[in-house]
């Protein structure tokens, strides 16, 4: 029974970093994707200036 209670706990433990970890990396891709987008707006920005 005791064993039984360490498998859950480790499964358990397993999960929350795992859901950490692709949270983690959703905010980073979401950020880069922000970077992104402000970088071809700047660029837009200085080709309509040139016209």
């Amino acid at each position: 029974m005791e064993i039984l209670i360490w498998m859950i706990a480790v499964v358990v433990l397993v999960s929350l970093i795992m859901g950490i970890y692709s949270t983690n990396k959703y905010f980073k891709v979401k950020e880069q994707e922000m970077k992104l987008e402000q970088e071809r707006l700047e660029l837009e920005r200085k080709r309509l200036e040139k016209n």
